[in-house]
């Protein structure tokens, strides 16, 4: 069949023309060809506040959250101005400036994980939270706050050749400051018959946190700042706990390890007394 070419003209014109209609309408109207739902962002539900008389500066953004916004006001807020600034005390090095401008904000889609910090943003998992706002999810701040502080990633950005923290180090010093610092009346960095037999002392968090504990009380009380100011500077080896401590950390491990057996053995069998003797 052939098409007259004026016909033809005629319908790609016409194409055209509902095209740029289409086209037209749809700028006007946003929503989706299919047939769908704009996507509408939620409206942001923040709060800020400052600490340290106004050192330091902290925003909330529960936007995704806004039922936990009112706990994290009055509950969480308290903490977070006190331990900051005495976090950053804990951990001092010559010439360090930590973050003055932190946020937090609620997410839900962290799966397992209750909490992580990245540069100056803490991430909270709402979820997690919304079950331990009467037991950890205070003590779950605090611990991300010290890896705020931390920093260990500048002295690598600096010196290409420094030597990277280990992740057990990172995270158990995370840990020490929370439960035996912040929190020790919690015990929950114990170790105990339960969990002696896993026990390493670079085994990371409670865990390593109780190690760093022994250490400062029976070695040097300031192996935790030495610590962490080798790794803010990239520098970190086994010579920070030769020097601290006269041993190696696997040395100091072994000792740690030895003391909790001790301490938990078991109790030695009293004999009973003897019968007496009726004359």
């Amino acid at each position: 069949m052939k098409i007259h070419p004026l016909a033809l003209v005629t319908f790609i014109t016409l194409s055209w023309g509902i095209s740029a209609a289409l086209a037209a309408i749809q700028a006007e109207d946003p929503t989706p060809p299919s047939g769908g739902i704009p996507v509408v962002e939620p409206k942001p539900i923040t709060k800020s506040f400052d600490a340290d008389g106004g050192r330091y500066h902290f925003i909330i953004n529960a936007t995704l959250a806004p039922d936990l916004m009112d706990w994290t006001d009055k509950e969480l807020r308290p903490v977070v101005q006190e331990w900051y600034p005495k976090i950053v005390d804990l951990l001092p090095t010559d010439g360090f400036v930590p973050r003055t401008n932190v946020t937090l904000r609620f997410l839900d889609n962290m799966g397992k994980v209750p909490a992580s910090a990245g540069g100056g943003t803490i991430n909270c998992n709402a979820g997690w939270f919304r079950k331990e706002l009467k037991r950890e999810a205070r003590g779950s701040v605090v611990h991300e706050m010290v890896h705020v502080v931390q920093s260990y990633r500048n002295g690598r950005r600096l010196d290409a050749n420094a030597t990277k923290m280990p992740g057990w180090l990172v995270e158990g010093i995370a840990d020490y400051i929370r439960w035996f610092i912040y929190e020790p009346q919690t015990k929950g960095a114990e170790i105990t018959q339960g969990n002696l037999a896993r026990a390493k002392f670079d085994s990371s968090y409670r865990v390593t946190g109780n190690f760093l504990n022994w250490v400062t009380e029976k070695y040097d009380s300031n192996i935790v700042r030495k610590l962490n100011a080798a790794g803010r500077a990239g520098n970190y080896n086994e010579e920070v706990w030769k020097s601290a401590t006269g041993k190696t950390s696997q040395e100091l491990g072994d000792e740690w390890k030895k003391n909790h057996e001790n301490r938990l053995a078991p109790a030695s069998k009293i004999d009973a007394p003897a019968a007496s003797v009726t004359k």
